[in-house]
């Protein structure tokens, strides 16, 4: 079966799940955008008591993406302990591809073929919780998947647990693995630039060569998942992969790190954990075009939720938490907002204060802008745009968390010129 194919029996499975409104799933997620810290309660809390709580929870550890999988292991086992989990019911479940040379009496690259040994699909079936550690989502599919594109008993025996009501949750790596459609690898720039990269059979991708697409394995039914999504500046790789034809999935989820997306599969809601924030786009307005083989992005909407926010996957509704007040009308920001440079990648000035102080909650402000040089001539802006139905909440002094909806954002190609003010050369 080649990946064409198995990529459009994961779209349709998706779409289906899209058109019926509802959700087939009984089991939740707690995907995480990476750089989780063991004193994040809100998500660990939420993680253990999905499992049944520290005395019933059972968890399967799998480290696959890692290259030092026993090391990450050891680090999230001894999380767990410390929220009083029994060491006794934290597995160890063998799956990885690369050896780590500090653990001398282990070589976990023997460990490649794990996911066809049917001894630990039975210790995951007894399980209530699946955790997958980060590194590099595509070591996790290559073992997890069979070269016909079929499931591994140790991925069947995942679902099983996710279906029955356990939990899966990831971090960084383990995110990107989530949904049906993968984003393998890449930065904003070099998808703008390059676009669609469709095949890669090599290790350690490229992140200048365009964004990867792939296969993931599809537990999260709403859309693409993007990781370490702020801090990274990873906005327009999430909005290419979206805008790609061949797909039809209408949403994108970017995570936060240290946050949490959290996906409750019977009542088919999103809500926030965690330090930051959740990016949602959407393309049900928003079109493409190409000027010089290079993409135009238009009308393509934009919520953020925060720490007790939720997203209904049916309605679209956002709830913000409780103890959010409207920003409109009390902005606590009223100087305007400079156009930015750089939001499209890692800069001083992040994509979150861009749409939050300086959009929502920014009485002088309509529109925000950022170009961001792609080479010494073109580059990209990005445009954040106020609409009649955009709403902004604040939880106001000291944390400023914040909700942010109905934002239209569009990314276009320019031309750059550079001239010195006085000339002195």
């Amino acid at each position: 079966m080649n990946r064409t194919i198995i990529l459009l029996s994961a779209f349709i499975n998706l779409f289906s799940l899209f058109s019926s409104g509802q959700s087939a799933y009984k089991g939740n997620l707690v995907i995480v955008g990476g750089g989780l810290e063991a004193d994040n309660k809100s998500i660990f809390q939420q993680l253990i008591g999905f499992a049944g709580g520290p005395d019933k929870a059972s968890f399967a550890i799998i480290p696959s993406a890692g290259g030092a999988p026993m090391q990450s292991y050891v680090y999230f086992k001894n999380i767990l302990v410390s929220y009083g989990l029994k060491p006794e019911n934290i597995h160890l479940i063998p799956v990885a591809v690369i050896d780590d040379d500090s653990t001398k009496d282990v070589n976990e690259s023997e460990w490649k073929d794990n996911g066809k040994d049917p001894r630990l699909a039975e210790i995951i079936s007894k399980c209530t919780a699946v955790w997958f550690t980060g590194g590099d989502q595509l070591r996790t599919t290559r073992a997890l998947y069979l070269p016909d594109g079929s499931q591994t008993p140790v991925l069947k025996a995942v679902w099983d647990v996710y279906l029955s009501g356990g939990v899966i949750g990831g971090t960084s790596a383990g995110a990107a693995i989530m949904s049906g459609v993968m984003i393998g690898g890449g930065t904003s720039i070099a998808a703008l630039g390059h676009g669609i990269i469709s095949d890669f059979d090599g290790n350690d991708y490229p992140e200048d060569k365009g964004v990867l697409i792939t296969r993931g394995l599809g537990f999260f039914p709403c859309g693409i998942v993007d990781q370490h999504f702020n801090i990274r500046a990873r906005i327009g790789r999430l909005a290419m992969a979206l805008m790609n034809e061949k797909q039809k999935v209408s949403m994108g989820f970017g995570v936060d790190e240290n946050t949490a997306l959290i996906f409750n599969g019977k009542q088919n809601r999103i809500s926030v954990a965690g330090a930051a924030g959740v990016t949602i786009l959407g393309t049900s307005d928003a079109r493409i075009t190409f000027n010089q083989n290079l993409p135009c992005i238009v009308n393509l909407s934009l919520n953020y939720l925060e720490e007790g926010d939720s997203f209904d996957v049916s309605t679209s509704l956002v709830t913000p938490a409780g103890g959010k007040l409207p920003t409109r009308g009390n902005e606590h920001h009223k100087d305007g907002f400079i156009d930015q440079g750089g939001l499209l990648s890692a800069n001083k000035t992040t994509f979150r204060e861009a749409i939050t102080a300086g959009l929502a909650d920014n009485h002088a402000t309509d529109t925000v802008r950022s170009i961001t040089f792609s080479d010494n001539a073109r580059g990209f802006m990005l445009t954040l745009r106020k609409t009649p139905s955009s709403e902004g909440f604040s939880s106001g002094k000291p944390s400023y968390r914040y909700t942010v909806t109905h934002i239209m954002m569009d990314i276009t190609p320019v031309n750059i010129s550079v001239k010195p003010l006085n000339n002195i050369y």
